[in-house]
């Protein structure tokens, strides 16, 4: 019989930077708001990636007793699904990580600051009008936005750098999906290299990386900035990623 609450390490995404042959089995993300090739628990984040745990036992009482935030709001459930752009903080040890795509599309970990933990970059996936003259705009993580009158500007493809306010999310800004626009390849045999876009042809996007001129379609070209990302998405000569 299948057990709902977890996959055999074999079968994991490859997505999941964890070994195969430690242990058979390995927990199942609960259905969030990322897909399983975007997204881990994260219990196998704490676990198995940071290791600041050694049993599931201990992940859950982490997770009780300490404050594990995920983008800025606190996290209890060891099968919660962390992504791609999510923040991980610890604030009672000072420690944040975000969530980016490393060599050969691997999910990875980075350290960020403190300040970086509370803004975070989201693809826009679909665009609807609503009553009111209002744009709801939904984004690569599963959140709905409702923009004022000024999201007749942002586009499918489009990015937005999102900052949390006690009311919800502000956008604090919009970056085009457009040449010159830093963009992270998150799908195909490029998946994780980052470069900027030199042309955009139809549903088609190529960008010049640090290694050489790539072509991927328009859907795997997440945007990251102007010219520049807007937040670190690769880790800093003084850090490693994890």
């Amino acid at each position: 019989m299948t057990n709902r609450k977890q996959l055999k390490r074999l079968v994991v995404p490859t997505s999941w930077h964890v070994g195969k042959k430690k242990h058979k089995f390995i927990t199942r993300p609960r259905p969030g708001m990322h897909s399983l090739s975007e997204g881990m628990p994260i219990s196998i984040i704490i676990r198995d990636i940071l290791k600041y745990a050694k049993t599931s036992r201990e992940v859950k009482t982490i997770l009780r007793e300490k404050r594990v935030l995920v983008d800025a709001k606190r996290v209890k459930d060891p099968r919660f699904i962390a992504g791609l752009m999510d923040s991980i903080s610890f604030p009672d040890i000072n420690t944040y990580f975000r969530i980016t795509l490393g060599p050969h599309g691997r999910l990875r970990l980075i350290d960020i600051k403190k300040e970086e933990a509370l803004l975070k970059l989201c693809r826009i996936k679909g665009k609807h009008a609503t009553k009111g003259g209002r744009i709801q705009l939904s984004t690569h993580d599963g959140r709905c936005i409702t923009a004022t009158a000024e999201g007749t500007s942002y586009k499918t493809g489009d990015s937005l750098l999102l900052e949390p306010e006690k009311a919800g999310i502000s956008i604090k800004e919009h970056f085009a999906l457009k040449p010159g626009a830093s963009a992270l390849v998150t799908g195909g045999k490029n998946k994780g290299a980052i470069g900027n876009i030199t042309r955009i042809e139809g549903v088609v996007v190529t960008l010049k990386s640090k290694k050489e001129e790539i072509t991927i379609p328009r859907r795997y070209a997440f945007v990251l900035g102007n010219e520049m990302p807007a937040l670190r998405v690769e880790p800093s000569a003084s850090s490693a990623s994890h």
